[in-house]
């Protein structure tokens, strides 16, 4: 097992030449949000921009792009229709596949989603998806997991399960998930042929055939809801600005998982792990990426 340190992550950090624009770092579609958790696209989509994406879009209802606009006016909505459940209507993900094809863009998929999320996500990836990489996290995963989200995944795909949605895509318990997390984390990794991130105390990393990288940052206060929405975010961003570099999938997320753990700590020391929300990771992320690309 690998330990994430400091200077590993400064090495992997996409580079910001003087001479390059937006269309070097990349772009992201987030298709995120629903009536019920409006949040959980602000919260990725923010990340996203902040992980250094060039371009981030947001495929959503209305309601959730209007906020998401009041808060980060940068992102590019892509306007789609609401089902009756309050989330995407599975038919508009056609519309945006034709789209973005050719664009070599990164999918973010999964966060407040909602329960029609296997339809939405089986609509954006299958055979001949255009993405360049997917990072799948939250409600994604639990279609993934219940079957309901078929067809083949994108060959770079990251998935980001905490234990509960680990234990229901081993079809096992979170018990002996946590007991064995490193074999739980490989085990991911090989059945779905992606780069796992299990999250957790000590959150480790893989991807087939390569070695376990286990994180040593971030705390209990990352204990509430939207913690991953900003994980997912940052690591999105992360992987878009980095491609065309040559950053890999797992280097992109071993990058995001250490930076998101240690915003972490340094929130803690300004609002307490009790009281540090998973917004107030931005400005900690910011000073941190400033010493770090000094």
């Amino acid at each position: 097992m690998q330990e994430i340190t400091r200077d590993v992550v400064r090495g992997l950090l996409p580079r910001r030449e003087a001479d390059t624009n937006k269309g070097s770092f990349g772009s992201v579609l987030a298709a995120a949000g629903s009536m019920a958790y409006r949040g959980a696209a602000c919260l990725c989509v923010e990340g996203a921009l902040r992980g250094g994406a060039g371009l981030v879009y947001l495929a959503s209802v209305e309601p959730v792009l209007q906020l998401v606009l009041t808060r980060t006016p940068e992102c590019c909505p892509c306007g789609c229709r609401t089902d009756a459940s309050g989330g995407i209507r599975a038919q508009d993900t056609a519309a945006l596949r034709e789209w973005f094809a050719g664009k070599n863009t990164v999918l973010l998929a999964g966060p407040g989603l909602g329960e029609n999320a296997g339809a939405v996500c089986g609509g954006l990836l299958g055979r001949r998806a255009p993405w360049a990489a997917a990072v799948l996290d939250a409600d994604a995963l639990n279609a993934l997991a219940a079957g309901t989200l078929r067809g083949p995944l994108p060959e770079h795909t990251v998935l980001t399960p905490h234990p509960g949605e680990a234990a229901r895509l081993l079809h096992t318990t979170v018990g002996e998930v946590q007991a064995d997390r490193e074999g739980a984390v490989r085990r991911l990794a090989e059945q779905y042929r992606c780069v796992a991130v299990l999250k957790g105390n000590g959150t480790l990393i893989t991807a087939p055939g390569e070695p376990v990288w286990h994180n040593a940052t971030g705390n209990a206060g990352l204990a509430r809801g939207g913690s991953g929405d900003v994980l997912a975010g940052i690591l999105a961003g992360i992987l878009a600005a980095g491609w065309r570099q040559g950053r890999s999938a797992l280097e992109a997320a071993v990058t995001a998982v250490w930076l998101h753990g240690a915003a972490a700590d340094r929130c803690a020391k300004r609002r307490s792990m009790t009281a540090m929300l998973p917004q107030d990771l931005f400005e900690d992320l910011g000073g941190l990426l400033t010493e770090l690309e000094g």
